[in-house]
């Protein structure tokens, strides 16, 4: 059962879908191929704004979320990658939350 989830929640910018997933695969797949074993998934609101997302990440302990964290800090190309996904979205309503799993 995960313990730990990361949550990034913002808006897709118009007409951008297919160049966000696309690239949120590129990502996903970089960092699997590192080793980050992370259940990842990415939700699109069918209520409210239809442009808003969130990528989910859900993790069975601090270990594999802090070696993700060290990840996203350290590896250029991961960077680069991260930062495809990022220029899709609008970031007026972007944010970031990890949530412990309590039950």
């Amino acid at each position: 059962m995960p313990m730990f989830r990361r949550v990034l929640t913002g808006r897709v910018a118009p007409g951008k879908h297919g160049e966000f997933l696309r690239a949120v695969e590129a990502a996903l797949d970089y960092q699997s191929a590192r080793g980050i074993e992370a259940r990842f998934s990415v939700w699109d609101a069918i209520t409210g704004a239809a442009s808003t997302v969130e990528i989910v990440a859900e993790f069975e302990d601090l270990r594999e979320l802090e070696q993700f964290e060290e990840l996203a800090a350290q590896d250029q190309e991961f960077a680069r990658l991260r930062r495809a996904v990022r220029e899709a979205m609008v970031f007026d309503s972007a944010e970031i939350n990890i949530y412990r799993n309590l039950v």
